[in-house]
């Protein structure tokens, strides 16, 4: 095998930088939109139905209120951090195995620990990526904005309590009946989640070749070792 594990190395870099780049940015996007949904924009509207009142003269209103399902939400956190930590220990990984020294055989603990655990850690956020991108569309609705309904008559008065994703809520329920820069906050955080969603599916395909190349580098660096110890040492003028 004339294959250098050292080019394979150098090769790890750039999708470890780029690995950790979107995890910063999947953290920082889910933590925004969080803010805004649950602090900025109002979950409580007001719904005209399609129900004539005869006393009032007028069509009745549905006081609604927004609930965030929480899972999603929180699966996508889970999937940045873990990400955002698999690529750190990638990049220390990286910057340790081109140490001189590390072929030697003193250091193979070293270099077992450093390549195992980018290993872990590339398929355990894979997999927390891909559940994130799963739950977003396992807790939609089954109602026109794919949301869960309950309605509820009080004191005279229609109220609905919405049990929705944030995309759901942001993207497809409350611009409907938001106004001004409340809507505009909406859809700021419809663009995010989003965006969000379909980065889980980058970080799934971005943690696999990571994962990939360091493997096949410890592949290499294994195969080769006995043949590299072997090659004289330069002659000394």
């Amino acid at each position: 095998m004339n294959m250098h594990y050292e080019k394979t190395l150098r090769l790890a870099l750039v999708p470890t930088i780029v690995f950790f780049l979107l995890s910063l940015v999947s953290v920082a996007l889910t933590t925004h939109y969080w803010i805004l949904g649950d602090w900025i924009v109002p979950r409580g509207v007001r719904v005209v139905t399609d129900d004539y009142n005869d006393r009032t003269q007028s069509y009745r209103t549905d006081f609604t209120i927004v609930y965030f399902i929480d899972k999603e939400t929180d699966a996508t956190i889970a999937s940045g951090c873990l990400c955002l930590s698999a690529s750190i220990f990638a990049l220390i990984a990286w910057s340790t195995l081109r140490k001189p020294g590390m072929d030697t055989q003193p250091a193979a603990g070293k270099r077992r620990f450093w390549v195992l655990a980018v290993i872990v850690m590339t398929i355990t956020s894979a997999a927390a990526a891909l559940g994130s991108l799963v739950l977003h569309y396992a807790q939609m609705g089954d109602d026109d904005f794919g949301c869960k309904s309950e309605t509820l008559m009080m004191t005279g008065k229609l109220n609905t309590n919405k049990q929705c994703t944030r995309e759901m809520a942001a993207c497809n329920f409350l611009p409907e009946y938001l106004k001004g820069g409340d809507r505009s906050n909406a859809a700021i955080a419809c663009n995010e989640t989003v965006v969000v969603k379909w980065l889980q599916l980058i970080l799934v395909v971005n943690a696999l070749v990571v994962f990939a190349i360091f493997a096949l580098q410890a592949r290499v660096r294994r195969k080769t070792r006995d043949t590299r110890m072997m090659e004289p040492l330069p002659k000394v003028a």
